[in-house]
């Protein structure tokens, strides 16, 4: 009787240890960070004015994942990289400390605009101001209490003044081919809202020329 159960028992053991070559998959995955937008970037200040350039930057608060902390802010002269970014190049920080703007999943809306003032190019440890009559790009990326972050925003490029026209010729803002009225449609699309050849034509250049509700640019900045 003994000897018929152990024999019965020999085929389960002789599997044990045998690779299958079959792939292992574990039960973990990885959803992507939401990615935020931008809303607006609106400059404050005429540079011809004594006050220093500024920005209002403005967005919604769109992501719900539970680790969700707050969104780094990156300024630069250009379109940044992807590894600009993922470095924390050029990321603002208010005191040192990331995110740039705290916020919880909680307090997620698309029908309430969150915005704030952004007075330095970089506040914190050297403090940087804007340039006058300079562009400068800006991005968003939303972080996680994990240290993972979205990728970044469409960028959105501003010059640091509401009257570009006032700039001197062949300044970022003020590019000798903008300061033609009669430009063609090509040259048009590249030049800031508020030039000779991209004048602000929806909203009030004394904010930013913002695009009044289903306006879209040129003429306006959204």
């Amino acid at each position: 009787m003994l000897a018929a159960v152990f024999w019965s028992l020999v085929p389960l053991f002789s599997f044990c240890g045998i690779n299958t070559d079959v792939t292992q998959s574990p039960y973990v995955f990885v959803t992507p960070v939401a990615v935020p937008q931008i809303f607006s970037v609106i400059p404050l200040f005429d540079n011809i004015d004594p006050h220093k350039p500024e920005y209002s930057l403005g967005y919604y608060i769109t992501n719900e994942e539970p680790q969700f902390v707050g969104y780094n802010l990156y300024i630069t002269f250009a379109i940044p990289s992807a590894g600009e970014t993922l470095s924390n190049s050029n990321l603002y920080l208010e005191n040192g400390v990331q995110p740039s703007f705290p916020a919880l999943a909680v307090q997620a809306s698309t029908a309430n605009i969150t915005t704030h003032t952004v007075a330095n190019l970089q506040p914190y440890a050297p403090v940087q101001l804007f340039q006058k009559c300079e562009v400068y790009t800006f991005t968003l990326r939303a972080l996680l209490n994990t240290g993972i972050t979205s990728n970044m925003s469409s960028p959105v490029t501003r010059c640091s003044t509401t009257y570009p026209d006032h700039c001197g010729t062949d300044t970022s803002c003020n590019p000798s081919a903008c300061t033609v009225s009669s430009c063609s449609v090509s040259i048009r699309d590249s030049c800031p809202v508020g030039t000779a050849c991209n004048p602000c034509t929806k909203g009030n250049q004394a904010t930013g020329c913002l695009c009044p509700s289903g306006q879209t640019p040129p003429g306006c900045n959204l």
